[in-house]
């Protein structure tokens, strides 16, 4: 038995691989070297005497050998997590892990757990975050599989919600605003009308999604189509982007949402109203089979939230 857990590692590392096709994307998952992921596929080969993959033009493509043994290995890890699962739950205690987009994670679930975690006082909440939830990262038959497979409980990408095997909930629709601190409301370049962007440095949140909104994108909806709307400092999370707003070094363009918490405590305003709708929106994904009244419980409170946020 000891020996054949030693392989444990290598069997997964197979299993994702054959669901991405690609070694360098099974990498990013198991956030480990490429090397380090062709190492464990060579371990697996050589243990077993077979050969998993067919590898061409950077594809791996499984042999029958490999289809024959996917699914069930994967029902293995699956009821593998399920075990463990179990052994916590005698503990008492459940922690429920939850994935979001960095920014999103940051910004606007992790202000708000306290008041999911004063009505259950018996749940800990593990959170974590990963550019991977955005949907022009990652495919979601990816999302799907960390669910089915237990390595989260719930997920809440920022996509266009299809997630197959999975149950996804419309958590929210989303627009881009211009955000500012107050303090860019008063003084001699005050902003008083769209136009008065051009004495003020523009914030890019340079997030890559599909749709990602632009500042050009807002001028054009404001009516001043010719106004450079490149120009200014460029970041690659929104989160960067809000503090520097925050810290008045200009005005960023980027999700209201992400901004909830700061224009409730008067760090940021909106000074126009003129807002970009966004076709892709953020989703609760779960387990579709699954009974977890944990999990009823987090997606009724965080649907309860967005509705009043």
């Amino acid at each position: 038995m000891s020996q054949h857990l030693t392989h444990l590692n290598a069997l997964k590392t197979f299993e994702v691989v054959a669901r991405h096709q690609s070694v360098r994307r099974a990498a990013e998952e198991l956030n480990v070297t490429p090397a380090a992921v062709s190492h464990q596929i060579k371990k697996v080969e050589q243990y077993f005497g077979v050969t998993l993959f067919n590898r061409q033009d950077g594809r791996f493509d499984l042999t029958p050998v490999g289809q024959a043994a996917l699914p069930k290995l994967q029902e293995g890890f699956e009821n593998l997590s399920a075990a463990v699962q179990q052994m916590r739950a005698v503990k008492g205690r459940r922690t429920l892990r939850v994935l979001a987009p960095p920014s999103f994670a940051a910004k606007w679930v992790a202000p708000r757990l306290s008041r999911f975690l004063a009505t259950q006082p018996d749940i800990d909440i593990e959170l974590s975050s990963s550019d991977n939830l955005i949907s022009e990262n990652v495919p979601p038959s990816a999302i799907s599989a960390a669910i089915r497979q237990k390595e989260v409980d719930v997920a809440i990408p920022f996509g266009r919600g299809r997630f197959p095997g999975c149950k996804a909930t419309k958590l929210m629709t989303v627009e881009a605003v211009p955000l500012c601190s107050p303090s860019l409301m008063e003084g001699e370049r005050a902003l008083k009308e769209p136009a008065d962007l051009r004495n003020h440095t523009l914030l890019h949140d340079d997030t890559k999604y599909p749709e990602n909104p632009s500042w050009s994108d807002w001028f054009a909806a404001a009516g001043l189509e010719g106004t450079n709307g490149t120009r200014g400092i460029h970041f690659d999370h929104a989160v960067q982007a809000l503090e520097a707003a925050i810290g008045g070094q200009g005005v960023a363009l980027s999700l209201k949402p992400l901004a909830s918490a700061d224009l409730a405590a008067g760090r940021l305003v909106i000074p126009f109203g003129i807002a970009l709708p966004l076709r892709i929106a953020f989703y609760v994904v779960r387990d579709q089979g699954e009974l977890d009244p944990h999990v009823d419980a987090f997606q009724r409170w965080v649907l309860a939230e967005a509705a009043t946020a």
